[in-house]
């Protein structure tokens, strides 16, 4: 099997510049991501302005970096990435503090903090099987420790033997397979050696 790991986050993840005063509409206020990194229709126009690339996955734009792939006829990563949100400041910030009488929702955006994430989902596919081989999303907001633990995954998944691992979930399927969605990744994650598959953090403090 053959994984090829690209990208890597970014340090400051920090909104300065306003956008247009029409932008500040309901329709683009509403619909803030509380937990993950999902971007209202607000927030896109200020990461656009800000010249932040985002992309569209699981049908949600966000600041999104492909993270890891993998080449094989039976293995395929269904989505891999390193999430970003990030905080205003400077006019950004004041243009928010200027709209919140309007839309006091807006406090919500000026309390985001810098959030990093890890998002990594592979699959296993034969005539018989299709399993959710392993799925984990974990989040962090302090810059050191989201890399330190991007490092450890990344040598973690280049050195696990895979087929032996899927093997081994397939011996095990009626212990994990009538569990809860979250309880089965957990299951998972514990084997590949994670205390649990999923920690997130809130989007604002």
């Amino acid at each position: 099997m053959l994984f090829t790991v690209d990208n890597n986050f970014n340090f400051d993840l920090s909104i300065s510049k306003p956008v247009e005063n029409k932008k500040f509409k309901k329709k683009n206020v509403q619909c803030f991501d509380n937990d993950g990194f999902e971007l209202s229709k607000l927030e896109q126009e200020y990461y656009k302005v800000n010249q932040i690339y985002l992309e569209n996955c699981l049908n949600h734009l966000g600041c999104h970096k492909q993270w890891i792939k993998c080449k094989d006829s039976k293995f395929k990563v269904d989505h891999s990435l390193l999430l970003q949100r990030y905080k205003f400041k400077d006019y950004a910030e004041e243009q928010l503090v200027n709209y919140k009488k309007i839309f006091p929702e807006l406090n919500k955006y000026l309390r985001l903090k810098p959030k990093w994430g890890l998002d990594f989902a592979l699959e296993y596919y034969d005539y018989k099987y299709a399993i959710e081989v392993l799925h984990i999303e974990l989040d962090y907001s302090n810059y050191y420790l989201a890399i330190e633990k991007k490092e450890k995954l990344e040598k973690k998944i280049l050195n696990t033997d895979w087929v032996n691992f899927t093997e081994y979930l397939k011996r095990k399927k009626e212990q994990w397979s009538s569990l809860p969605g979250m309880e089965q990744n957990d299951w998972k994650a514990r084997y590949w050696g994670l205390e649990k598959a999923e920690f997130t953090k809130k989007a604002f403090y």
